[in-house]
């Protein structure tokens, strides 16, 4: 597993190093928690990143949401922050692990797979949510030029969704597309 590895400092990275080394893992970049990791995730696309830090501050936040906005990317973080609102916070940015107080970095390995099926899972979410979001404007958009065909042709509603069913088979185009390009020349008519 490839990895991007931010540290606060040298010491508290130390033992995670060797678990990672112990664990066949390949540290592709070594970086601060200053040292704009969203680029190195962007570049070097590695499977994971690995975050370590004794508190929680606005500079890795703010890296962990530019990570979230530019290439989503499981990412583990490891901590003595155990305060509510560092963790939530972490969240919000796109943490898929935080771990307070990791007194064994040999479970790292079990750590990162967790890491990266909850990352997984919510990117299938979002994906899903998206997908709705859009059929449902659609549906939208369709229900709105069915209305215009309703009127403009004095037909039920039941002929106005053949009508619009029947021009979107006959350009071989979604309805949804046909919807918009309805909808638009009502606009411009209008």
């Amino acid at each position: 597993m490839d990895l991007i590895f931010v540290a606060d400092s040298v010491e508290n990275s130390q033992p995670f190093l060797r678990a990672a080394s112990k664990a066949d893992y390949r540290i592709m970049k070594l970086i601060g928690p200053e040292d704009e990791a969203s680029r190195y995730v962007e570049s070097l696309r590695p499977d994971a990143m690995l975050i370590v830090s004794a508190a929680i501050d606005n500079s890795i936040l703010r890296e962990m949401r530019a990570v979230t906005k530019k290439r989503p990317t499981p990412m583990l973080l490891f901590t003595r922050d155990s305060s509510s609102d560092s963790i939530a916070s972490a969240v919000k940015a796109g943490v898929s692990a935080y771990i307070v107080d990791c007194e064994d970095p040999e479970r790292m390995g079990s750590l990162l797979d967790v890491a990266k099926a909850r990352f997984h899972e919510q990117q299938r979410l979002k994906n899903e949510l998206v997908e709705t979001k859009n059929a449902l404007q659609e549906r939208k958009t369709i229900e709105k030029a069915k209305g215009i065909i309703m009127e403009s042709r004095r037909l039920s509603e039941g002929q106005a969704y053949n009508a619009l069913r029947k021009l979107a088979m006959n350009h071989n185009k979604r309805m949804g597309e046909i919807a918009e390009q309805i909808i638009a020349a009502s606009e411009v008519l209008v």
